[in-house]
């Protein structure tokens, strides 16, 4: 029978390390064709919700879906969100509003077995995005990071860029660690939490370019839709940590000497004409990433690449490496979502649903 687990369920059963071990098995099946995934799927309409009056908003359906043989499971991860874009600090921002019942957002994983085609689980996706963001950066680290890196410097405080320190403290030994963000109070809250999370200091600093100055690894962990992190703080011997792809300048990209995307794909976006006349009004393409930028997508290696051994990393101290998480793909989920889904049947946790609710006596 299908078994329904939620995130808190997701908490008790997964850890940092376990999830790096998940996604460094499943890059190497990528890399050897075995494991499959299609590239994102966006639609964007819009929405009558709102954060206040001239911030545009949209309502956003986004599906990924990814196979791996070696597990017999395939996946497909879907979210419906509410969307809003406002400046902040002259940047414009996504920020996602809790606009499902109880103030909630919905985000789903459905879990399949390729044995016999069952459903085997429904999953919340919080949890597991989380730690598959923050290892997917983790693992860029691993294999282009300085192997003596000890400092690292943190742009970004929201709830993504906790595992993003959690993944590169499990990476590499990290001992001093810096963090800006430009909430009041938010970095200081968010820099005593993990200092109690990683057992190592996390101090927050006043301004963006003091938290990276000097550090061997710069993590960029926000949700900024322009690129801000300019090629002058991108300093010989670095290694730059992206969590999306509107971060780092194009300069940043022309500057490293080794640079990798988590992925080649980009997502298959698809906007109803009836935002157009919020596009014009705002003079933004509202898409996950509406900048263009000047880049060739398909020249840079990827991720997979790298950990299967197709291509080098680092190769001297004073390189400046790069890692962009450029998108995530479907096979992410399906490996970590079965690894969940196997320790929660060996553990008793989650609620079984019965099976005649999702197969049928039709082939359609």
């Amino acid at each position: 029978m299908p078994l329904l687990i939620n995130n808190e369920e997701v908490e008790q059963l997964l850890t940092m390390p376990d999830t790096l071990a998940v996604l460094e098995e499943l890059y190497r099946d990528i890399a050897k064709g075995s494991a499959v995934y299609r590239a994102r799927t966006d639609l964007h309409t819009p929405t009558t919700r709102t954060m206040g009056p001239d911030i545009p908003g949209a309502h956003y359906l986004k599906s990924m879906d990814g196979a791996v043989p070696r597990l017999q499971a395939a996946s497909i991860r879907l979210t419906s969100d509410v969307l809003a874009y406002p400046l902040q600090d002259g940047l414009r921002r996504r920020v996602k509003i809790p606009a499902a019942p109880g103030n909630r957002w919905l985000g789903l994983v459905l879990l399949f077995s390729t044995a016999n085609g069952e459903l085997l689980s429904i999953m919340n996706d919080g949890v597991v995005q989380r730690f598959r963001v923050g290892a997917t950066n983790g693992l860029g680290a691993k294999y282009l990071a300085r192997k003596d890196a000890r400092t690292a410097g943190l742009l970004g405080s929201g709830w993504q860029a906790g595992t993003q320190l959690m993944a590169l403290c499990a990476v590499r030994q990290i001992e001093d660690i810096k963090v800006y963000s430009p909430t009041p109070g938010h970095a200081q809250a968010f820099a005593e939490e993990m200092t109690e999370t990683l057992d190592r200091p996390v101090r927050a600093v006043s301004g963006a370019e003091e938290a990276v100055r000097g550090v061997d690894v710069a993590v960029t962990a926000t949700n900024s839709r322009v690129p801000f992190f300019p090629a002058a703080w991108f300093e010989p011997g670095m290694h730059l940590s992206s969590m999306q792809r509107d971060e780092a300048t194009d300069e940043c990209f022309k500057l490293a000497d080794v640079v990798v995307f988590h992925t080649r794909a980009k997502e298959q976006n698809y906007t109803s004409s009836d935002l157009a006349e919020v596009e014009q009004r705002y003079g933004f393409e509202i898409r996950d990433h509406s900048l263009a930028r000047d880049l060739d997508w398909n020249s840079f290696p990827d991720l997979s690449e790298l950990i299967g051994g197709k291509i080098s990393g680092r190769t001297s101290d004073s390189q400046r490496t790069l890692f962009l998480n450029s998108i995530g793909v479907g096979a992410q989920f399906t490996a970590v979502c079965h690894h969940v889904y196997t320790l929660a049947r060996e553990r008793g946790l989650g609620r079984e649903l019965p099976i005649d609710w999702f197969v049928e006596s039709v082939h359609p």
